[in-house]
């Protein structure tokens, strides 16, 4: 072939050509915002293993907020706890037991300290379902949260969660004392032995059931009342509805997250500083002053390093365990693409995809009926 060159005038100049060469590179993509991430949590229906991974997840997108909100509540928790446990034991750690009585009067008032955290504890995980529901709900979205803006939220949300958690531990707690109320009363009564053993039998499993079924039922109402704006009865019943067809597994998801959680808080933080109380107790088997302010310190920050950690992955498990359902029931997710929002947390209030029975929903101003203009007259001379 000829060269283009060739066919030029002379003196003129050359046709400029589109080589590779000199076409621009495509303009680099506009740098993230500092509070947008990419999710790891799929924004869709989620099994079990995904649930779990989920809970630990948003704590490692929003250290802050999720283990800043943690550590106060379980701060809080652990030195009331702490403080019982030294009135109790009548600030000894060691009680020397010589009898079947010592024992009783040593093991009773331990075993009342440790129910009353436990009962506590579960408390904490309840308020951070709520607390963190902002945090899970934005990471959810591929946003992340801070602890100023975590804190915001709990502030404008403080007294209807509070309410809520209140109401579904008084639920778990009746439901354990109705079915041992008759257990307590041939217990006051002196009541022969075979009635005290009957009743023991029959009220213990019975309670143990009951305050299962009352938690899964109820469990949701925290990220409820906070992520959908719902009052403590709204709230409650929103809870029922969303749980309804899918109890066992909801069950079985918040059992196991609660063994995983028993294992870590209980079997494998807390060692290193049983270990440390330990060589504490070399230098004094019975020690006073200072060196046992030492030992219950190095056991209460223990308690609550171990709950700082655990408690958000059971407030996150619950959480996510409400996002599965709106997926499952309401087809949240593809509402969330179809129509999305500027405001991640606006984006959780029930839409117009909202299954039936799911509570009253957020009214909107009808619009006001305008009669239609009246026809043009004909033209003149147009006759019908």
């Amino acid at each position: 072939m000829t060269d283009a060159g060739a066919w030029a005038s002379p003196g003129s100049a050359m046709p400029e050509t589109d080589t590779a060469d000199s076409v621009a590179p495509p303009p680099a993509p506009p740098a993230a915002a500092d509070d947008v991430l990419e999710t790891e949590i799929p924004l869709r229906p989620l099994g079990v293993s995904e649930l779990l991974d989920g809970a630990i997840t948003y704590v490692r997108r929003s250290p802050r907020a999720a283990l800043g909100l943690s550590a106060i509540l379980t701060g809080i928790v652990q030195v009331v706890v702490t403080v019982l446990q030294f009135i109790a034991l009548g600030g000894r750690l060691h009680t020397n037991v010589d009898s079947p009585a010592d024992l009783v009067r040593t093991l009773g008032p331990a075993s009342m300290t440790s129910v009353v955290g436990l009962f506590l504890t579960a408390y904490v995980v309840l308020l951070l379902s709520g607390l963190l529901a902002p945090v899970m709900g934005r990471t959810l979205l591929g946003r992340a949260t801070s602890f100023g803006q975590a804190c915001r939220d709990a502030r404008a949300v403080k007294g209807r969660l509070i309410g809520t958690a209140t109401a579904v531990l008084a639920i778990v707690l009746l439901a354990i004392a109705l079915p041992l109320t008759p257990l307590v009363v041939s217990l006051l009564a002196h009541a022969p032995t075979g009635l005290q053993a009957l009743t023991a039998v029959l009220g213990v499993p019975l309670a143990l059931a009951l305050m299962v079924v009352g938690y899964v039922w109820f469990a949701l109402a925290t990220p409820i009342a906070v992520l959908e704006r719902r009052g403590v009865r709204a709230a409650l019943r929103r809870s029922a509805e969303i749980v309804r067809g899918r109890w066992w597994r909801m069950m079985g998801v918040l059992t196991l997250a609660l063994v995983i959680t028993f294992f870590v808080e209980f079997l494998v933080l807390p060692v290193p500083f049983a270990v440390a109380q330990q060589i504490i107790l070399v230098f004094d088997k019975d020690p006073h002053g200072w060196l046992l302010v030492a030992a219950i310190a190095v056991g209460g920050v223990g308690r609550v390093i171990a709950g700082t950690l655990v408690n958000p992955f059971n407030a996150g498990v619950i959480t996510l365990i409400y996002a599965d359902r709106r997926m499952r029931r309401e087809a949240f997710d593809l509402e969330s693409q179809l129509e999305p929002s500027d405001d991640p947390l606006a984006a959780w209030l029930p839409g117009p995809l909202t299954a039936a029975g799911s509570g009253p929903q957020p009214k909107t101003p009808r619009p006001s009926f305008v009669a239609p203009p009246p026809p043009p007259p004909p033209p003149p001379g147009w006759q019908r």
